[in-house]
C-alpha cells in the first residue's frame, strides 16, 4: 500500500469506533509480571475507543510500528511475535485493516492480560509479548449493546434460558465505508465479524460450551490502467472452540478442542491455513503453600499456497521461502508450581516442553517429503517478596521458542506470513526474558512500578525489514527492474539480537473521579541487521533496530465533571527511529547512524451519559485520536521515482512523513 492510499484509508477511517464495555471484574491472582486492564476501566482512556486489546498501546515497553497502527514491538520483539489469545485459543490478528476495531465485541470481554515477557508456562510457541483476552462469564440475566456509528454498528445481545441453567450470546459487528470512502477516493474498505456462544450447566460443577467467532477485512484500490479492484489485503479468519469446564473443591480442569480456517493475502497470492487444536489445564490446590497448575496442548496447522495472475502490472514475483506449503505439528505441555513458603514470599517455577514438527513435498508435485522436528525446553521463573509494607519486589526470567516466520506474496503489497522451517535450517527463534521490578502501592489508590528488563534473541526472522528487488547490473537504458527479477528480503536471514531498558508506571483507576496513568520507557532495542551494498553483495552489521525508541512516554488523565458528564486526554511522545542514508534506493553506511524526528500527538475523549434505571443508559461520546494532526517521519514513508541517465535506469528514493493519521469518533451507545 502506498503512503498516499495509506493516508486517504487513515484519514476517512477515522470516522468509527466509541466505546462499549462495561464489565464487573472478580478479584484473581495476579500472575507475576502481568498488566491486566480490565473492560469498564478501559472504557474512560482517551485514543483506545473503549478497546481492552487497544489500550495496551498505554502500556511501557510497547512502541507501536507507527501512531494509530496497534502492531507493536516489545521489548524488542517485532509484532509478528506477538501471541494473541481469546480464551486461551490463539488467533492471527486482534484488529480490523490495522486502524479498525478489535475483531472481538469488547462487551464480551472481562479483562485483557498482557505479559510483555516470561509469560506463565501454559502459554508456548512465542518469543515476544503476550496478548491475552478473558471473556465474561454467562450471563444470568438478559443484557444487550448497541452502537450506531458513521461507519459500522455492532451490538451484543445475550440471555438465559433452559430455566437459567443455560445461556445464549450473539454479538457482531458490520463495517459499512465502503461507497463513502469510494466516492472520495480510489479506495475500498470493508470489514465484519461475528462471535456466537452457548453454554450450558450440565451439572453442578460442570459446564459445557461452544464458542465461535470470526472476522473478514477487506482493503484495495482501483487500478488506473485497467479499472478493476487491486486487493491489497484480504483476510479471514474463523473459530470453533467447544470446552468443558469443572470446577474442584480448590482448583478446575479445562478441556477443550478448537477447529480453525485463516485466508490471508493480497493480489496475486494467498495463503490459507486450515487448524485443529486441543488443549487440556489442570490446577489444584495442593496445600496451603502449593498449587500445582499443568497443561497440555497440540495443534495441526495444513497451510497452501493459491497464486493468481496479479491485476497491478507493477506487482512483483513472491519473495517467498515458505513454498511448497507447510503442515506443522506443535506439542507442548507444561507445569509450574506456585509457592508460598511464608506469607511475604511467592515463587513459581516453570517449565515447558514443545515439539515443533514441519513438513513439505520436497518440490512441486514430487511426493517425496521434507521433515524437520525440533524439540526445545523452556524454563520459567518468577518471584514476588514483600519487603513492606506496600513495597514488594517483582522478578520474572525464561526461555521461549517459536517457530521462524517464512514470507509469502508479492511485492509491493502486505507480506503474508506462514510459520515453519526454512529449507536451509532447523533453527528456532529463540528468547531469553527477565526483568527486575519494585512495586509500591501509595495513598490515593496510587500504584507506582519501575522494572528494568533485558531480552536476547538468536534466529530472530523481523517481518518489518523490507525486501528490496534487485536489478540486472548490466541493464539496458530504460529496462529498471523488472517483475521475475530477485528480490532481496533480509527478513529471511534469521538475525540475532538484544534489548535492555527501563520502564516506569504510574496509575490510578480510570474509574475514579480524577484518574490518570502514565508510563514511561528508557530502552535500547541492538540486533544484527542485512544491509544489501550497491555491487549486489551483502554486509551484516549490529545496528539499532529500525524501530527501535530510545524514550516512549504516555500520560492520560481523565476527570468526572458532574452530572453524567466525563472528559479525558492522552499525550503521547516518543523519538524517533533510526535510518540509514540512501544512495538510489539502497542504504549506505554507516548504517542506522541517523534519527528521525521525534513525534507527540494529543487524543481527547468526551462523554455525556442518560441513566434509565440499573444497568440501562444511553451515552453519546466524542473521541478523537491525534488532535493535534501530527504528522510521522517514518522509514514506511517512502517515496522513490525513477529516472534515465546515460548509463541506464536509475531508481531515488527519499524518507517522508505519514499522516496526519487522525481518527475522529462520534457515536452513540445504549446499554439494557
Amino acid at each position: 500500500m502506498t503512503a498516499s492510499r495509506l493516508w486517504w484509508f487513515a484519514a476517512f477511517f477515522s470516522l468509527s469506533a466509541t466505546a462499549q464495555a462495561q464489565v464487573t471484574v472478580r478479584g484473581e491472582r495476579r500472575e507475576i509480571g502481568q498488566t491486566t486492564l480490565a473492560a469498564d476501566e478501559v472504557r474512560e482512556l482517551p485514543g483506545a475507543f473503549g478497546d481492552a486489546f487497544r489500550a495496551v498501546e498505554v502500556l511501557p515497553s510497547v512502541t507501536p510500528a507507527l501512531s494509530g497502527f496497534p502492531y507493536f514491538f516489545v521489548r524488542g520483539a517485532p509484532p509478528n511475535n506477538n501471541g494473541y489469545f481469546v480464551d486461551g485459543v490463539r488467533v492471527p490478528l486482534l484488529f480490523h485493516v490495522a486502524l479498525g476495531p478489535s475483531v472481538i465485541h469488547p462487551g464480551l470481554l472481562e479483562r485483557v492480560d498482557f505479559y510483555p515477557g516470561a509469560p506463565p508456562a501454559r502459554f508456548g510457541g512465542v518469543a515476544g509479548a503476550v496478548i491475552s483476552g478473558t471473556t465474561r462469564e454467562p450471563a444470568t440475566e438478559p443484557r444487550g449493546e448497541a452502537n450506531l456509528r458513521l461507519v459500522d454498528a455492532g451490538t451484543l445481545l445475550e440471555a438465559p434460558f433452559a430455566d437459567g441453567t443455560a445461556s445464549a450470546l450473539v454479538a457482531g459487528r458490520y463495517g459499512y465505508p465502503g461507497p463513502i470512502l469510494s466516492a472520495i477516493s480510489d479506495v475500498t474498505l470493508g470489514y465484519w465479524d461475528y462471535q456466537s456462544r452457548v453454554a450450558w450447566r450440565v451439572g453442578a460443577r460442570d459446564t459445557l460450551s461452544v464458542f465461535a467467532f470470526g472476522s473478514h477485512d477487506l482493503l484495495a484500490h482501483e487500478d488506473p490502467r485497467t479499472g478493476r479492484n487491486v486487493e491489497d489485503l484480504v483476510s479471514d479468519f474463523h473459530r470453533v472452540d467447544l470446552r468443558y469446564d469443572r470446577a474442584l473443591d480448590d482448583g478446575q480442569i479445562r478441556l477443550a478442542a478448537t477447529l480453525g480456517y485463516d485466508s490471508q493475502g493480497a493480489d496475486g497470492t494467498y495463503l490459507r491455513d486450515h487448524s485443529a487444536a486441543i488443549r487440556a489445564h489442570y490446577e489444584q490446590q495442593l496445600g496451603s503453600a502449593v498449587r500445582l497448575r499443568a497443561g497440555l496442548d497440540g495443534s495441526l496447522d495444513k497451510y497452501s499456497v493459491r497464486h493468481s495472475e496479479a491485476i497491478d502490472p507493477e506487482v512483483g514475483g513472491a519473495p517467498s521461502n515458505a513454498e511448497p506449503p507447510r503442515t506443522n505439528l506443535t506439542a507442548g505441555a507444561s507445569v509450574d508450581l506456585i509457592l508460598r513458603p511464608t506469607r511475604r514470599v511467592e515463587l513459581v517455577p516453570g517449565a515447558r516442553v514443545t515439539v515443533f514438527d514441519s513438513a513439505h513435498a520436497r518440490a512441486a508435485g514430487d511426493p517425496s517429503r521434507v521433515r524437520d522436528t525440533v524439540v526445545a525446553i523452556d524454563p520459567r521463573f518468577s518471584a514476588r517478596t514483600l519487603l513492606a509494607r506496600g513495597v514488594a519486589a517483582v522478578s520474572s526470567l525464561g526461555l521461549a521458542h517459536q517457530y521462524p516466520a517464512l514470507r509469502v506474496g508479492p511485492l509491493p503489497a502486505p507480506v503474508v506470513t506462514a510459520p515453519g522451517f526454512p529449507d536451509d535450517g532447523r533453527k528456532l527463534q529463540r528468547v531469553f526474558q527477565a526483568s527486575q521490578g519494585l512495586e509500591v502501592a501509595l495513598p490515593w489508590e496510587l500504584m507506582v512500578s519501575g522494572t528494568g528488563f533485558l531480552s536476547r534473541s538468536s534466529g530472530l526472522t523481523d517481518l518489518t525489514a523490507p525486501c528490496e528487488q534487485i536489478e540486472p547490473p548490466m541493464a539496458e537504458p530504460g529496462a529498471g527492474p523488472r517483475p521475475e527479477d530477485p528480490y532481496y528480503c533480509p527478513a529471511n536471514s534469521p538475525v540475532d539480537g538484544h534489548a535492555y531498558g527501563f520502564e516506569l508506571s504510574i496509575r490510578r483507576p480510570l474509574t475514579e473521579s480524577v484518574s490518570g496513568l502514565l508510563s514511561y520507557t528508557l530502552s535500547r532495542s541492538v540486533r544484527e541487521t542485512h544491509f544489501l551494498r550497491l555491487d549486489g553483495t551483502t554486509a551484516t552489521e549490529t545496528v539499532p533496530n529500525d524501530f527501535d525508541r530510545t524514550h516512549l512516554l504516555n500520560a492520560v488523565l481523565a476527570f468526572d465533571l458532574g452530572r453524567n458528564w466525563r472528559a479525558g486526554t492522552r499525550f503521547v511522545f516518543y523519538t524517533g527511529t533510526p535510518y540509514s542514508e540512501l544512495v538510489g534506493n539502497l542504504p549506505a553506511p554507516p548504517y542506522n547512524s541517523r534519527r528521525h524526528p521525534s513525534f507527540y500527538r494529543v487524543d481527547v475523549r468526551l462523554e455525556k451519559r442518560w441513566r434509565f434505571g440499573e444497568g440501562r443508559s444511553i451515552a453519546f461520546v466524542l473521541e478523537g485520536q491525534n488532535v493535534t494532526l501530527s504528522k510521522e517521519a517514518n522509514s514506511l514513508a517512502m517515496d522513490c521515482r525513477g529516472d534515465m541517465t546515460p548509463d541506464g535506469y536509475t531508481t531515488q528514493c527519499e524518507y517522508g512523513e505519514v499522516g496526519p493519521i487522525t481518527l475522529p469518533s462520534i457515536g452513540v451507545e445504549a446499554f439494557f
